[in-house]
């Protein structure tokens, strides 16, 4: 391997390595709430204080005024392992019940913002380097690897802010790779059933992907692979999925019940708990101040939620949310339906990957626009799917969409204190895209064909084009002015969230257009996948 391709693995990991001494959410009492010290850091840690020192009946019950655990089984499972490592590897101080709470101890912060690291190597990293070799030529796979790795938003999230959503997401990605290498239902839809189901039980989130894996694995389901339609064939599909999702979680699930304080306990007593604190449907439609379309209706004078009663909200925010993905999951479910063997089967799969990639890019952008209970964070699972898509036809587009995603993130990270690195990794990545690809290889261009030609290819180059020239700059000169302006100039005392405000609205007009390109590209994608529209 030459001097550059050393760069290339060596970056994606020294950026990570430089945030272990910058501070974690809640450091020193930062930010803490009255009941709650610390924020995402100590929530994590107080889980391994939890699961290791309680009986897995109380796990979901124990004090839930302090940190209480509201994420799946999984994540439970691996908080209890990692609860043990703190106790090996830093002290029995560390995850102490009661005594440990607020604890702060550099061999501890060390030790915690090594295990996101390692979840980065075995998980995120190889799993991107899977997919990114599947999707591009030889020569191109480090590179798509590397930009992929070193987005700043993940690096900021997971390893500044401190979170594990790169668990999760990379298990994600797998279980697409799997599901789009064979056209008809067989083995590998199992395995990525499976994984689908892991990453669902690690973080909650994950769901923002189920809708599109649902409906193109449906598609799957009711795919001709011979000439005939076999209803017989099927039912025969849709009850191995069916099977192996309810084995899962069964297995997943099953410890509670087994476990259980009392033999007279039913399923409902068990489970309900549980489910409650993983969908918090009575915290309200929103926290905080994120650039979703529920934020930005609330900007006085419309002022949404005083107009929706308590008790509607999470009805109108599912209505709005289905309204906006189903094109996608129409779109999807075509595609696995259609999904053939034969004619360049490699190069078939290749564009299915693609095609599942731009559909659950959509469906998750859909979900953070509409969706009940959204954060900041969130806006990592439409960007993951995004970053695979940054090839010669993609590259401005993606690479804006990383940048405004990080964008939305600044006022929690503000909170945590990590402008400094965000703004160096900001720069860092524009640099890094600016000397690869520079301005040249943002237009998609196709080769004269039967189906290069007509009105829906032409409008293709426009939107792209449209993006190039207006849409990209003017985003990205106006995100700059609001940096400058809040560092310049104090808020009117009449407006004290003036900047979050606007934030808000910037980021959601942005990611409304991701959403329309999205839709979009995902229309292309199925156009070159099944009509063989050759791309360069």
């Amino acid at each position: 391997m030459n001097s550059i391709g050393v760069l290339t693995l060596f970056f994606p990991l020294l950026f990570r390595c430089l945030l272990f001494p910058h501070p974690h959410s809640g450091q020193d009492g930062y930010h803490g709430s009255k009941v709650s010290y610390g924020g995402d850091f100590e929530a994590q840690r107080h889980w391994m204080e939890l699961t290791i020192n309680v009986p897995i009946s109380e796990w979901y019950t124990h004090d839930l005024h302090y940190w209480g655990l509201d994420y799946p089984p999984l994540i439970a499972y691996g908080s209890y392992i990692l609860g043990r490592g703190s106790e090996f590897f830093v002290g029995q101080e560390s995850v102490k019940l009661y005594e440990s709470r607020g604890y702060e101890d550099p061999l501890h912060k060390f030790y915690m913002r090594c295990t996101v690291l390692f979840f980065d190597l075995i998980f995120l990293s190889p799993v991107t380097y899977i997919i990114s070799k599947r999707l591009t030529k030889k020569n191109e796979t480090l590179q798509l690897w590397f930009f992929s790795m070193i987005s700043p938003a993940f690096i900021l999230i997971d390893n500044g802010h401190f979170q594990y959503n790169n668990v999760c997401i990379a298990v994600s990605l797998a279980s697409f790779h799997f599901m789009t290498l064979c056209p008809s239902i067989g083995i590998y839809d199992i395995i990525g059933s499976i994984l689908f189901c892991l990453a669902l039980n690690w973080k909650q989130m994950s769901l923002y992907y189920a809708p599109a894996v649902f409906a193109y694995l449906l598609g799957k389901c009711f795919s001709q692979i011979s000439s005939s339609f076999s209803l017989k064939n099927t039912l025969v599909n849709v009850a191995k999925l069916g099977i192996t999702v309810i084995s899962t979680f069964g297995i997943l699930w099953y410890p509670f019940y087994y476990f259980r304080d009392n033999e007279s306990d039913g399923i409902v007593d068990i489970y309900r708990p549980i489910l409650l604190r993983i969908f918090p449907f009575s915290r309200g439609l929103f926290e905080g101040k994120v650039a979703n379309l529920w934020c930005v209706l609330n900007v006085k004078p419309i002022s949404i939620r005083s107009r929706i009663p308590d008790a509607l909200q999470p009805t109108f925010a599912l209505l709005l949310t289905c309204l906006l993905m189903l094109p996608f999951c129409i779109l999807l479910f075509r595609a696995g339906f259609r999904y053939s063997s034969g004619y360049q089967e490699k190069e078939v799969s290749r564009s299915q990957l693609k095609i599942l990639l731009w559909g659950c890019a959509g469906v998750s952008i859909s979900f953070f626009l509409a969706s009940f209970q959204v954060h900041e964070k969130s806006i990592l699972l439409p960007l993951a799917p995004l970053l695979f898509l940054d090839t010669n036809e993609n590259t401005g587009f993606i690479g804006w969409s990383s940048i405004v995603c990080t964008w939305s993130c600044w006022n929690l990270l503000v909170t945590d204190r990590l402008q400094g690195p965000y703004f160096a990794l900001m720069v860092l990545y524009f640099c890094f895209r600016k000397i690869r690809y520079g301005g040249s290889q943002c237009l998609r261009v196709y080769k004269e064909s039967k189906y290069g030609k007509g009105s829906f290819m032409r409008f293709d180059r426009v939107v792209t084009y449209a993006f190039k020239t207006f849409i990209i700059p003017c985003s990205m000169l106006t995100m700059l002015i609001l940096h400058i302006s809040e560092a310049l100039f104090d808020p009117p005392s009449k407006l004290p969230d003036l900047y979050p405000v606007l934030w808000t609205i910037v980021g959601c007009g942005c990611f409304v257009l991701i959403w329309l390109k999205s839709l979009f590209s995902l229309l292309i994608a199925n156009a070159v996948c099944h009509n063989r529209v050759k791309v360069d």
